[in-house]
């Protein structure tokens, strides 16, 4: 313990060197990793109403927070979504050129990127990156893409029921037609004349080509009335998705990186440490190898550290 005391008292650089060196890398890589800029944006989702046309309601679809969260923590969660963004920021872009650089922005992205309600009709969202640019574009265009998606999502509906209708229409005008023309053609070449002294079977097939015809026409004007319902609603939709979606903070550039001080302070902690145990070894070692002995006896020390010890030996 003597010669371990001296070591450390006479030779208090074997101890100091590698402390400060230890903690000087602890502390540039608590900088480095919590030297990151974060953006937040906040949206309001507000709720649909209820429309009134022609004595019927027709209602949108509930629009609430928790509903919209779900789609966009399912929209996080897929590869497909997450290159959309990449590809709408420039500086992201540029970096996937290649599978293997596409699938780790994939991988960061899902892992810096968060969402979360704050309250009933809240949604935060948070992404951090190095680039301040970078980290406002990300936020910026995730609302985008998301709000993009939503409209997609209902406005999409009422385009497959408009299609939809529409093609029944133009089924139903088709066989109107067809329906007309046999009509027409059994009513001319039976003058109304003599249609009372037709025999039954005549008759019959006077009365099943009328049904028919008004069958298919019934049909035609009710396919045309939830046309023209489902061209209401999406009008509507298009309409409401602008008061639907608030943006309450919108994602700007900041202006300083957010430190994570507990993160600084936890990895400083560490280092002091790990930089005293490396200084208290480094002194052990030294002593062990022949540092606290006399100048003149045998060290397992190299030679030049012997030598500058010996100098020291000699000065004190």
């Amino acid at each position: 313990m003597r010669e371990y005391l001296e070591t450390f008292f006479r030779r208090k650089w074997l101890f100091f060197v590698p402390f400060f060196a230890v903690l000087a890398i602890a502390l540039a890589g608590g900088l480095y990793t919590s030297w990151v800029y974060e953006v937040q944006a906040r949206l309001a989702v507000q709720p649909n109403p209820i429309l009134d046309q022609g004595g019927e309601q027709l209602s949108l679809p509930a629009t609430a927070a928790k509903d919209d969260f779900t789609r966009l923590s399912g929209l996080l969660q897929t590869d497909e979504f997450m290159k959309r963004i990449i590809t709408s920021v420039p500086a992201l872009k540029t970096d996937s050129d290649s599978p293997e650089k596409i699938a780790t922005l994939v991988a960061g992205l899902r892992r810096d990127l968060n969402a979360w309600t704050l309250s009933d009709n809240l949604i935060n969202f948070r992404y951090r990156n190095r680039d301040p640019q970078i980290a406002q574009q990300v936020v910026s265009k995730t609302l985008d893409l998301f709000l993009a998606q939503r409209y997609d999502d209902r406005v999409g509906a009422a385009d497959q029921a408009i299609q939809f209708f529409t093609d029944q229409q133009s089924t139903y005008a088709q066989q109107l037609q067809q329906a007309g023309v046999a009509l027409a053609a059994w009513e001319t070449s039976h003058p109304a004349a003599t249609r009372a002294d037709l025999p039954e079977s005549e008759q019959l097939q006077y009365q099943a080509l009328r049904t028919d015809y008004e069958t298919i026409l019934d049909h035609q004007k009710y396919i045309g009335g939830e046309l023209e319902k489902a061209r209401f609603t999406k009008a509507k939709m298009q309409s409401e998705q602008a008061t639907a979606y608030q943006l309450v903070d919108p994602p700007v550039v900041p202006q300083s990186p957010d430190l994570s001080v507990n993160r600084l302070l936890g990895l400083l902690l560490v280092g002091l440490a790990v930089a005293v145990g490396l200084g208290f070894t480094v002194v052990a070692i030294a002593t062990w190898l022949g540092a606290g002995r006399r100048a003149d006896t045998h060290s397992a020390l190299p030679p030049w550290l012997h030598q500058m010890m010996a100098q020291e030996e000699q000065t004190a």
